[in-house]
């Protein structure tokens, strides 16, 4: 976390004028690739053994330093860690990146030292322990533990892991992915990944972050620090590690097993905008796009290919995304009708054919004319050969076909190959001399462009709201005190006295059931009414469709003699619904009250058709939550039915959400299952609920 001195420390580490490196000859390569990259402040090396090391002097100890380092790469073991750290805390040094490993990861003796490190940093920027280091390719800083490549970069993004050997592929990368800063993060002892998009998001250097997250330890203080990225209009990359469900405690509602933590990482993702890949090359190529070509204004692209497989390949590869490719309208077909063999077709994938391989005066004016307002990006798909077959010119005037058409419409171009590897530098700095991304990988470029479309997509609707600040995720903690579960006639009053519409039903002792029930009107449900037997179907606890007195009172007598209940609750028989739909809240200490809709009814686990939202909510989420439901058909009417009503599907969302939002500090499951939704302007009717919370009335 960062305090106002550790903030000016960690700016330090990040901007030095002077380094220290403090250890032996495993130093060197470090060393000599600062020099490398042209630093241009100052360095010192501490080692009390060595005279010089990679041609520096030695400096005994961190006492003899002629002042104090911005930003120190300390790669001695554990215990001198620990005994160094105190001495540059004394000195007023920066930043300390701490390589040795053996602390609270081991467990043991490791996790009271890992406590002693951290006492004795005071308030320097203390980077790990137990990780690689940093590499600043903006001011040419190598401090990784291991060789890497790269260069400088006067802009790129800051790829921010919690791994330390992806840190250096990262580095080693052979995509020409621009990186101003690559921080390996390891324990996160003192600085997290919050921190360093903290200092980092207002630096004009830096276009994007990627991030490799196994956790986020605070998930208020990232949220809020994620907005002020989306609103600089800096995309934030993810690849979230650990993706299976975690282990659950024991739940009695169906939303806890719906919303395992992968789903509530996905949850925060879509809230705030953040793009989420799958692999470590999605990371760099989405980094790339954005870097280079900027974010499309929507979905809507056109592709270049000169093959009918790379055209087909593009289109399935776009549609799982909702990515649109608009057709040429009557005047760019005629247009291109004149220009092209009779053979060829003249469609959005475009292939231009093998004819004008080569030919960039007739590219470079095919090309822009299925460019038009309907456009948001365009697309090249085309592998290069090497540079000794002789087809480096046709390539070559291809790209230029491509880069001529971003300068003449303005609008977002990227090429991407085929085959990952079918890409060399030299035509890679073609485009990215004109402002277009170089991709590699037809399933890599593809979804990099795609997942950017989206995220400017989903960037302007934000936006629209104005003040992003309800985009934040309040801070969450622990339930204190063992939950208590509400029989469903209370757990339906409380949801009801917020908007939730539910049955007009009764709380009828036993021996008055059937009389109670006649003075309703049949046909009516009986249901058991207890607060601890809580799954009633399981157990006999419900009958159904009850036309008489007789039936009611034989269905309460025998509940009562069965389960040792005393009451029962009476309801009239709801009608046919268009669809059933759960709607349900559970805790959890990192994000809080997760607010979860699916499809309902009793085969709600087996479909698994649900999406996770954290609180506070909008009619806007919901609305995008539910349209990605697989029973989104069945909700607009599927194969002629009838529409559902949507607006009070959305009213009884919101209703509960209010409801969990006002008691986020002691609510710890709700379920509304099934939720009847039925047809337009016929509303929704809760069937049944469930509410388990703490007696906390303070929380």
């Amino acid at each position: 976390m960062l305090n106002e001195t550790r903030r000016r420390n960690l700016q330090r580490t990040l901007n030095p004028r002077t380094v220290c490196y403090i250890g032996g000859s495993f130093l060197e390569h470090t060393i000599n690739a600062n020099r490398r990259m042209g630093f241009n402040g100052e360095v010192w090396v501490v080692n009390p053994k060595l005279d010089s090391l990679a041609g520096l002097p030695c400096f005994k100890s961190v006492d003899d330093l002629p002042g104090a380092p911005d930003a120190t790469f300390l790669a001695v073991n554990r215990e001198m860690t620990n005994a160094i750290v105190p001495e540059l805390n004394g000195m007023n040094a920066g930043g300390v990146i701490c390589y040795a490993a053996g602390y609270r990861e081991v467990g043991g003796i490791g996790v009271e030292l890992e406590a002693e490190l951290v006492a004795n940093a005071g308030d320097l920027a203390l980077v790990g322990p137990n990780c690689y280091g940093i590499n600043n390719y903006l001011h040419g800083v190598p401090l990784l533990a291991i060789p890497s490549l790269g260069d400088r970069v006067e802009r790129g993004s800051a790829f921010i892991a919690q791994s330390g050997n992806l840190c250096v592929n990262v580095c080693n990368n052979q995509r020409s992915a621009p990186l101003a800063y690559v921080i390996s993060c390891g324990n996160q002892s003192v600085l997290d990944i919050s921190d360093y998009l903290d200092v980092l998001v207002d630096d004009p250097a830096i276009t994007c972050f990627t991030l490799f997250i196994e956790t986020i330890p605070d998930i208020a203080r990232f949220s809020r620090i994620a907005t002020r990225a989306l609103e600089a209009g800096k995309p934030i990359i993810a690849h979230k590690a650990g993706v299976s469900a975690m282990g659950k405690k024991l739940a009695l509602s169906h939303t806890a097993s719906l919303a395992g933590d992968d789903e509530m990482y996905q949850a925060l993702f879509d809230r705030l905008g953040i793009i989420r890949v799958e692999a470590p090359a999605d990371m760099l190529e989405t980094a790339k796009f954005i870097t280079h070509t900027g974010v499309p204004e929507g979905r809507r692209i056109v592709v270049y290919t000169c093959s009918g497989g790379d055209s087909e390949t593009v289109a399935d590869l776009a549609e799982p995304f909702g990515i649109e490719l608009p057709q040429p309208d009557q005047e760019q077909y005629d247009t291109l009708r004149k220009v092209m063999p009779d053979f060829a077709n003249i469609t959005n994938p475009f292939d231009y054919n093998t004819n004008f391989w080569g030919d960039y005066d007739t590219l470079s004016t095919i090309f822009p004319v299925l460019v038009d307002d309907e456009v948001d990006a365009g697309l090249l798909v085309m592998d290069t050969s090497p540079e000794d077959t002789g087809e480096a010119d046709g390539s070559d005037a291809v790209l230029r076909a491509l880069c001529h058409t971003q300068a003449k419409t303005g609008i977002p171009m990227a090429w991407t190959t085929s085959m990952p590897e079918n890409s060399t530098p030299r035509p890679r700095a073609i485009a990215h001399n004109a402002g277009v991304a170089a991709l590699q990988g037809i399933r890599e470029g593809v979804h990099a462009l795609a997942k950017t479309c989206l995220f400017g997509e989903r960037r302007r609707e934000l936006m629209a709201r104005g003040d992003l600040d309800d985009l934040v995720v309040p801070a969450a903690h622990a339930l204190s005190g063992d939950p208590i579960a509400l029989n469903e006639a209370d757990s339906k009053k409380a949801l009801a006295s917020y908007g939730l519409p539910i049955p007009d039903g009764r709380v009828a002792p036993i021996a008055e059931a059937g009389q109670i029930a006649t003075d309703m009107g049949f046909p009516v449900v009986v249901k058991l009414l207890s607060n601890t037997i809580l799954h009633k179907t399981d157990v006999g606890g419900v009958a159904l469709g009850l036309d008489n007195e007789a039936a009611v009172q034989s269905a309460a007598d025998d509940m009562a003699k069965r389960l040792g209940v005393t009451e029962i609750l009476i309801e009239p028989m709801a009608p046919k619904p268009i669809a059933e739909v759960l709607v349900g809240v559970t805790h959890n200490d990192s994000f809080g009250p997760v607010l979860v809709i699916g499809a309902g009814g009793v085969l709600v686990e087996l479909f698994r058709d649900a999406v996770s939202l954290l609180l506070p909510i909008n009619d806007d989420d919901v609305r995008r939550a539910i349209a990605g439901l697989k029973i989104a058909k069945l909700l607009d009417g599927f194969r002629g039915a009838p529409k559902a009503d949507m607006d009070a599907l959305v009213g009884a969302v919101m209703a509960i959400g209010r409801y969990a939002h006002d008691n986020r500090g002691r609510l710890a499951e709700l379920d509304v299952n099934p939720l009847f939704v039925m047809a337009e302007g016929e509303g929704v009717l809760a069937v049944d609920a469930l509410i388990r919370q703490t007696d906390d009335k303070e929380a």
